[in-house]
């Protein structure tokens, strides 16, 4: 397979590769590999987590933005540099290209996470906001760069780029040589395509499976079309409509198997990678494992590292997932009690739920549409251990004769 992708892509060849980790490490220091213990015990696996997040701008990008403003010539250098991006792009281009004295521009999506673009701003980018997704986005970054004789930097579709990347496979294939599995988030495919290629032409066996959302693949397939309103991702990052004309033919030679991750399933890895490793990671870093959890690995005990390639998630997103995973998890409970409209009835639904140790999140009066005339319906948001807790709290208010609904 290493001889086929040299074939597809002559300038991806052993010498790039290694010119490329030459590159990267005078940059950046090697991200960790970790056993994750409890993950394995939840997936059947030994679970290794590559964390490709660790990087000052909290993703596996810097290795592919080193790469390419290190291989710049310094007519090219003082030009600058121009790409379009969602987020994780822009923030290690910018990020290296000020360290490096390049003068860089950003396109980014309007639907951008907040969190991203002021981070972009703050490296000193020229932001440049337009575009509803990143394929418009992505057009207007290549208009601009041959109007202003600006070096367009891809995030996926450039050798350079993928060359870059290749770095975080020659990693592995030093840190976990015995892998059966290596699973990879797919976007446009720079990263699976360079990890590929550095396991290849390591001599890996490792079966390589690439992860894509649904989002991506239901958008692929025309299936947001007549949304009324737009759907959107939570792994935003991998939220590509169509892999690079370099990475595609790359991703079909390197690649054993593309899967598919909901965005409930990403979620649930988010809380999960969150409650286990004590570690915040976004949607498109928390796919391969989201994958891992969905049984894309067969049999059991298989040896298999997982991508963690991002941590730039909106803290206001995180809440919401974290409060979803709660109530899923039987930790958070509504409840709505219908009591007389008059003082002390209040307070002593709150004491009844002290007593079976249930903390009150909200409450939320309702007089206009309370069933039964004269009463006042209160809905409680309470923070509860599990179902047997819930369980005690629902017994208690029939003990006491309290209506309630949930």
């Amino acid at each position: 397979m290493a001889h086929e992708s040299q074939l597809l892509s002559p300038n991806l060849n052993s010498a790039a590769l290694a010119q490329a980790l030459v590159r990267v490490r005078g940059a950046l220091a090697i991200t960790p590999l970790t056993h994750a213990l409890s993950l394995s015990e939840l997936c059947g696996h030994q679970i290794f987590l590559k964390w490709d997040n660790k990087f000052r701008t909290g993703s596996f990008k810097e290795r592919g933005a080193v790469n390419v403003l290190e291989s710049l010539s310094a007519a090219e250098r003082k030009k600058g540099v121009c790409a379009a991006s969602a987020g994780n792009h822009a923030l290690a281009l910018s990020f290296h290209a000020s360290r490096l004295a390049v003068p860089c521009t950003i396109v980014m999506p309007l639907q951008a996470p907040l969190v991203k673009v002021q981070a972009t701003r703050r490296t000193g980018a020229k932001v440049i906001l337009q575009g509803k997704n990143f394929d418009e986005a992505y057009e207007i970054a290549l208009n601009l760069s041959t109007a202003e004789g600006l070096q367009f930097v891809s995030p996926f579709d450039d050798e350079r780029v993928i060359a870059g990347q290749s770095t975080c496979g020659q990693e592995l294939a030093d840190q976990i040589p015995d892998a059966d599995y290596v699973v990879v988030p797919v976007g446009g495919g720079g990263l699976i395509s360079g990890i590929g290629l550095a396991l290849r032409a390591r001599g890996s066996t490792a079966k390589i499976i690439g992860v894509q959302s649904e989002w991506v693949v239901e958008g692929r397939a025309g299936m947001h079309a007549q949304s009324l309103i737009a759907p959107v991702t939570i792994a935003d990052g991998i939220a590509v409509k169509r892999i690079g004309k370099i990475t595609g033919p790359l991703v079909k030679a390197l690649v054993d198997e593309l899967v598919t991750v909901t965005e409930e399933q990403v979620a649930e890895s988010i809380a999960r990678i969150l409650e286990h490793e004590r570690v915040v990671v976004e949607g498109a870093g928390a796919a391969a494992l989201a994958a891992v959890m969905a049984s894309c690995v067969s049999g059991r005990g298989k040896k298999v590292a997982v991508l963690v390639c991002g941590s730039n998630i909106d803290m206001n997103v995180l809440s919401r997932l974290i409060d979803r995973d709660m109530g899923h998890h039987q930790r958070l409970l509504r409840v709505k009690v219908s009591v007389p409209d008059r003082p002390g009835s209040l307070a002593a639904i709150t004491r009844l739920f002290a007593d079976q140790s249930a903390n009150v999140l909200e409450v939320l009066h309702n007089r206009s549409f309370s069933k039964v005339p004269g009463n006042v319906e209160i809905q409680f948001l309470l923070e509860v251990r599990d179902q047997i807790h819930t369980e005690g709290i629902f017994k208690a208010l029939n003990l006491n004769g309290v209506t309630f609904e949930v």
